[in-house]
């Protein structure tokens, strides 16, 4: 039986992540005088994602009081903490040679790996996009893989399953996680810096509705690409990654290719000791093929389908139902509605987009199922011109977009809304609040292997209209 996210943080407790051999030799050396180069410190710390994380939560966790600012870097949180402890630091630290044994340390040490170069390249593009405070872009990327360390550091066998099931399988990565865990890295990651009350930016970055703020979706790309960067470079997802990047960039696609490359280049050689294979070295492992990127197949993966736990989606609704009506956030309504959709009904990607009455526009309030993809984060629909969601918002009423009615309805659907989609099979269905549109919930399976069936779209109408009658029974809803 799989363990809940909850037992997950409760085994993990106050668990430090270990930190590398050669920071307490760097962090000894440096604090033996009286004066202590702080620049030369802070470069130790940001060159071990797991002091960084400590350094980070444990200030995190001691500024509670809203008069404080928050500690968004290492930087910041070293100057928090002053020479004097400082000084001390190098003896309080576990090394992760005697901390780990040899799988945990080797896993540790590739996430620690992907972190820095999410971090360096999230830092170097905040600084092409003239960020006013790159070091905390920096810091929110590196603290991204937070999920994914703890599990190496406790449970190595099950990344093991993990990355068997992605190489050998096929099996998409973010699919993989939730088969092995019930839940993905990046939720798990979303927990950890809840429940460590870490910096708001790291907390942002991973929840995928946030694509569309800047700095956000910058983390996002940059942890993206570190990620695929450890596999392929070559391949259509990777080639659409830097695709992405340079349009958001406003940079040439050569360029950007060119200097993603470099950067790996550089970021294995500032990382050298941690004694793993860096993703530059996949550059010259990969063959290049004649065949421009654009023009490759994508990489075979086998599209897992979701199997669906009505003992859940049954929980979800009496959930819904024993709301009290006293004033609620919606996200009370909307979490376990979505949850409800992606793990009792087994429909990969859901949504729950917001209505923009003054820019007619949905917006998505929130996401499930898609961590992986910062471009499906900026799911929007527009309505300033007649189309198919236009159809849906006069009152609650649903659609199922298939074989069927494809050649009907398929001109009515917005053309950037097909680009973020990339499916050509979905659900939606519309809310009212108080006899007005409120928002669309959105669901697919996001692979032709998987095809949505009339049992699902049954269940996902029912649960989608006990979320409409819960919100209308609540006496106020607060947004946010």
């Amino acid at each position: 039986m799989q363990q809940s996210m909850a037992d997950w943080i409760k085994d993990l407790g106050d668990t430090p992540i270990p930190v590398l051999p050669n920071t307490i030799t760097a962090l000894t050396k440096l604090c033996r005088g009286n004066d202590i180069p702080m620049h030369d410190i802070i470069d130790v710390v940001e060159t071990d994602p797991g002091l960084t994380v400590q350094l980070i939560r444990t200030c995190s966790t001691s500024s509670h009081s809203r008069l404080r600012a928050e500690v968004t870097s290492a930087q910041q949180a070293a100057m928090m903490l002053g020479v004097e402890k400082l000084k001390k630091l190098p003896a309080t630290l576990p090394d992760i040679k005697k901390a780990l044994n040899e799988t945990g340390r080797q896993h540790l040490l590739s996430v620690f790996a992907r972190a820095y170069h999410a971090g360096r390249q999230a830092k170097a593009w905040a600084v092409l996009r003239r960020d006013m405070m790159p070091d905390e872009v920096f810091a929110a990327a590196l603290l991204h893989f937070i999920g994914e360390m703890m599990i190496a550091m406790v449970a190595p066998d099950v990344l093991d399953s993990i990355y068997r099931m992605r190489d050998e399988e096929h099996i998409a990565s973010e699919e993989a996680q939730y088969i092995v865990l019930g839940f993905t890295f990046d939720q798990l990651s979303l927990e950890i810096a809840e429940h460590w009350t870490l910096p708001s930016l790291v907390i942002e970055a991973l929840r995928a509705e946030n694509a569309n703020h800047p700095r956000a979706y910058s983390i996002m790309l940059a942890v993206q690409l570190a990620r695929h960067a450890a596999f392929c470079w070559y391949d259509r997802k990777m080639f659409q990654l830097q695709e992405t990047a340079a349009e958001w960039l406003n940079q040439p696609l050569s360029k950007l290719i060119r200097d993603t490359h470099l950067f790996a280049v550089e970021v294995a050689r500032d990382s050298s000791f941690y004694g793993v294979n860096p993703a530059a070295a996949r550059l010259l492992a990969d063959p290049v093929s004649d065949v421009s990127p654009a023009e490759q197949k994508p990489n075979h993966t086998t599209g897992i389908c979701l199997i669906p736990q009505l003992a859940v989606l049954r929980d979800t609704i009496q959930t819904l139902k024993n709301l009290p009506s006293t004033p609620q956030a919606l996200q009370t309504i909307i979490t376990p509605t979505l949850h409800g959709l992606h793990d009792g009904i087994g429909l990969n990607r859901v949504v729950f987009s917001l209505f923009q009455p003054d820019e007619k526009i949905f917006i998505a309030f929130q996401i499930v199922g898609a961590d992986n993809d910062p471009s499906f984060g900026q799911f929007r629909i527009d309505v300033t011109q007649p189309n198919l969601f236009n159809h849906l918002m006069p009152k609650t009423q649903s659609v199922w977009l298939n074989d069927s009615n494809r050649e009907k309805l398929q001109s009515l659907i917005p053309e950037d809304f097909q680009n973020t989609i990339k499916t050509d099979s979905f659900y939606a269905m519309s809310v009212q609040l108080h006899n007005q549109v409120f928002g669309i919930f959105y669901a697919d399976r996001h692979t032709t292997d998987c095809a949505l069936e009339p049992i699902s779209f049954k269940y996902f109408k029912a649960l989608c209209m006990q979320a409409e009658t819960t919100l209308q029974r609540i006496s106020d809803i607060r947004i946010r």
